[in-house]
């Protein structure tokens, strides 16, 4: 009888009735029955969607696209690296750098400018497969951290045409194979960062050697934004509207990094803490302190029993993330 009602019941109703005594039944047959009820929710649901795409087969077949613009879509790829620090003291133990690779254009639109690896996605691929072979084929490299982190829609970012790109962010380590440019680009080069806030006005600067770029951004970011937004006030030798993207990559890699275990994508599979703490360090553009810093990561890190070897320095323990749910057996 119960079974027949299924119809004119819903879970909640049928639950509510149990436990009021109506039905003297146990928790495992409620639980049978409830299962019995999605299921056959699950089939209705399924058979209708079927039907829908069935029925839908001849108006897609009829239906006219040509009357609204397409725009190309693209994926454009953030890298970051922390590279150490010259350092002529051989016992003083280097400070390291958040650096980004960029490719100067060997084509136009923008040639010569520097800009970020990336492309169009092709027929048939994802945008993050389309990431995932741009990265390839623009720096010959692979990494084990690559995410989306934002998408770039304005019409006249890209004088060719509409041009909706997809930011990704790449972190790689310094066992990465060797930088080699794409077909399109004349050189690769890794550029020192900064991005600081200064008055009411946000300055990205870029530099490798003799190589500079600068962009003075102002922040648009309203007490209903979930992130920081921004808009270039001027900027020089840099495609696009790259700057932008680069700049919101910095902001989400500094959040990422004090909410996540994104740093140890950074590092080596041993460090030490010192190490840790300058990742740290060179992402967020400040000095940490080494007793608070230390008490917030000794629960994503554990001992690895070995010790560093590096001539002129004081051994230190080797550390590594601590897998989290998971035992170690050595």
């Amino acid at each position: 009888m119960l079974l027949m009602w299924q119809g004119h019941f819903c879970v909640e109703k049928i639950i509510d009735d149990y436990y009021g005594g109506i039905f003297n039944l146990t928790k495992y047959q409620i639980d049978t029955i409830i299962m019995i009820i999605s299921k056959k929710k699950e089939v209705v649901i399924m058979k209708k969607k079927v039907e829908t795409l069935r029925e839908n087969e001849e108006y897609v077949k009829a239906y006219d696209d040509s009357k609204f613009e397409k725009p190309s879509v693209t994926a454009d790829i953030v890298i970051f690296e922390v590279f150490d620090s010259e350092e002529n003291n051989y016992r003083k133990i280097a400070d390291k750098k958040l650096k980004v690779l960029l490719i100067q254009r060997g084509v136009e639109p923008f040639k010569d400018c520097y800009a970020l690896p990336g492309g169009f996605v092709r027929s048939g691929e994802t945008v993050s497969e389309a990431a995932e072979r741009e990265l390839q084929e623009e720096t010959n490299l692979s990494c084990n951290f690559l995410e989306q982190f934002g998408i770039y829609s304005n019409p006249d970012r890209d004088p060719r045409r509409w041009v909706i790109t997809n930011g990704f962010m790449a972190l790689v380590g310094s066992n990465h194979e060797e930088i080699k440019a794409g077909d399109d680009a004349s050189a690769a080069k890794w550029f020192d960062i900064s991005f600081k806030e200064s008055g009411d006005e946000w300055l990205l600067c870029l530099t490798h050697e003799e190589d500079k770029i600068c962009a003075r951004l102002k922040e648009t970011t309203s007490q209903w934004d979930v992130k920081r937004k921004f808009v270039t006030v001027e900027s020089n030798d840099i495609a696009f509207d790259h700057q932008l993207i680069i700049a919101d990559a910095i902001i989400q890699l500094r959040k990422w990094i004090t909410e996540t275990h994104i740093a140890f994508r950074l590092l080596p599979e041993k460090f030490t803490l010192r190490e840790l703490q300058q990742i740290h360090e060179s992402v967020l553009d400040t000095k940490l302190l080494v007793p608070a810093f230390r008490r917030k990561v000794s629960s994503l890190v554990e001992d690895t029993g070995e010790m560093t070897g590096e001539a002129g320095h004081r051994p230190a323990v080797l550390y590594r993330e601590k897998i989290q749910g998971e035992n170690r057996n050595e």
